[in-house]
């Protein structure tokens, strides 16, 4: 989404239609599920995974249904690589459950833990409220050790599965070479009660400890640790055991009755794990499984994001700069399997955007009744609590993104006055709520850190306590000539921010000096660059007496 891309684009026919679909299904309480792997820090695009959760869920309960969302932290995988930020030693711990390693930041019980509490802990200000489920305590349970029994049981169906689906697009070798090395298999591993390791080795030559025979009539278990050696046969609720991931997915819908789970395009291709689940939900498991909900991914800059890897926006990073309203507004305002991509330099046009569309949706602005009604339907989906009857005014992001950097200069009380002055002109408000003040601190919070970490030279502001002296030394006597006149105009009556600009020209050319040049020289004086903010609102920003001082400073 780009700051260019018209309103109109908006579909909500996604919603509508998968609304329908999942009614279809009509259980007592439809269950919407979510999960993800804690493989390191999650990235911003899962929460697109959480917010359509949230609004089928929302519109189902609008209907009357009893709908509510789970989120299963899936740490009891494996440790199969190590993104830059973890401190652990991979010799030691690389195999071993997330829920199994410590956390280095000592703040959680597990590393697991600490991954999901930092996800986990930003879905309230997303709007998403998710019942939270751990895998590795999901797996303590009767109910998903009776799954695991039926899946050792049904081993040779899931392999008929998996031969159907994993080898369908192989040449003659490779499915022959596939079909040999299923032979064997059974679809659970063992977490090795010696060394702790689920499997050996790291991504691209993992060896699972995979089961080796089972016992139905005992309800024993064979096998050995690819890491250390260790073999045995145990009763089957003596040992931890975990599906392999293409069997866990079907296994854990089975067990949480799933109606729908959305999934990212790379489990959601035809024939891929999510088809293959379906398929073992009907034969093993007996029922249809869950609504399928494609979705494509979010992107960072034309770039896809991954956890393991390290390529991470992660959903703080979003709400140190921007709303998460517009967030939400970004996914639904596309059709899910089309991909959304973040640019953050772009973000005080999409704020602006998305606020327009706050406006229609209030009915503030004069627009066609095509966008009145697509607002109508849109705009409750976007705001993270119920959107209220009245509206609230917003302090533009543009202006919060100079007035936020001029901290050093002005004081906090100066900035806020500032700021209600702008609010009210902006909005030809003669008065302000309580409600709009309280907005203002976190909207110049979001846009200082989006100025310092995303911004354009061109947005920066940063004033020198004194006006260097090789800029001084520049000044010709033309220059100081009109500096003195400019003097006598802010010492004048107040003037708003047009009138001011348009007095930087006339006072310009009384004296001789072109317009250009006297932008650069008070540009020079102010900030110590040739060029910054729109003039006559940045002199406003900065007050007559501190502009006064300075330009004093240096006649």
């Amino acid at each position: 989404m780009t700051s260019e891309e018209p309103q109109e684009e908006f579909s909500v026919l996604w919603i509508r239609d998968l609304v329908e679909e999942v009614l279809d299904r009509d259980p007592e309480q439809y269950l919407i599920v979510t999960g993800k792997s804690m493989s390191g820090s999650a990235h911003i695009g899962f929460m697109k995974e959480i917010i359509i959760a949230d609004v089928i869920k929302r519109e189902l309960q609008t209907l009357g249904e009893k709908a509510k969302t789970v989120f299963i932290s899936d740490d009891y995988d494996p440790i199969r690589s190590f993104p830059p930020s973890l401190t652990l030693s991979p010799e030691e711990y690389m195999g071993v459950p997330y829920s199994d390693a410590p956390d280095p930041h000592g703040c959680c019980e597990s590393l697991g833990a600490h991954w999901t509490k930092e996800l986990v802990e930003t879905f309230p200000e997303f709007g998403g409220d998710p019942e939270v489920v751990l895998q590795s305590k999901l797996y303590e349970t009767k109910e998903m050790l009776d799954a695991v029994r039926i899946c050792l049981g049904q081993t040779e169906t899931i392999r008929e599965i998996l031969i159907e689906y994993v080898a369908r697009d192989f040449d003659e070798k490779q499915k022959a070479d596939y079909v040999s090395s299923m032979k064997n298999w059974y679809p659970a591993s063992v977490i090795c009660p010696v060394c702790g390791r689920l499997q050996s080795g790291g991504k691209g030559s993992i060896v699972p400890n995979r089961v080796t025979s089972y016992n139905s009539e005992d309800d024993e278990v064979s096998y050995e640790c690819a890491h250390c050696g260790h073999s045995e046969t145990e009763k089957l609720n003596k040992l931890r055991l975990k599906l392999s991931w293409r069997v866990d997915w079907p296994a854990k819908w089975y067990v949480m009755k799933t109606t729908v789970e959305p999934a990212g395009k790379d489990h959601a291709v035809k024939g891929g794990s999510y088809d293959t689940g379906l398929e073992m939900s009907r034969r093993v498991f007996g029922w249809a499984g869950p609504v399928k909900v494609p979705f494509e991914w979010v992107r960072l800059g034309g770039r896809d994001m991954g956890t393991s890897a390290g390529v991470v926006f992660t959903p703080r990073s979003w709400l140190d700069i921007a709303p998460p309203e517009l967030f939400r507004y970004m996914v639904l305002r596309t059709d899910l399997e089309k991909a959304n991509n973040i640019q953050t330099d772009l973000i005080p046009d999409l704020v602006d955007i998305y606020e327009t569309f706050e406006r229609t949706y209030y009915g503030l602005d004069d627009v066609d009744n095509e966008k009145q009604e697509l607002a109508k339907i849109l705009y409750p989906l976007t705001e993270v609590r119920p959107s209220i009857e009245e509206y609230i005014p917003k302090l533009s992001f543009k202006f919060s993104v100079v007035t936020s950097q001029l901290q050093s200069i002005l004081s906090e009380e100066t900035i806020l006055q500032r700021c209600y002055d702008v609010l009210k002109k902006q909005h030809n408000l003669s008065a302000i709520s309580p409600e709009a003040k309280a907005l203002i601190p976190t909207r110049l919070s979001r846009a200082l850190r989006w100025a310092k970490d995303f911004s354009s030279e061109r947005n920066k502001v940063e004033v020198p306590d004194i006006v260097p002296k090789e800029i001084v030394d520049t000044l010709s006597d033309t220059d100081r000539e009109f500096l003195r006149n400019f003097v006598e105009v802010l010492k004048g009556d107040t003037l708003d921010d047009e009138e001011l600009q348009a007095k930087v020209f006339e006072t310009a050319r009384a004296v001789g000096l072109k317009d250009k040049r006297a932008f650069i020289v008070l540009y020079r004086v102010l900030i110590s660059r040739k060029s910054g903010p729109r003039l006559g609102g940045f002199l406003n920003l900065l007050g007559n007496d501190w502009v006064l001082k300075r330009i004093m400073s240096v006649l």
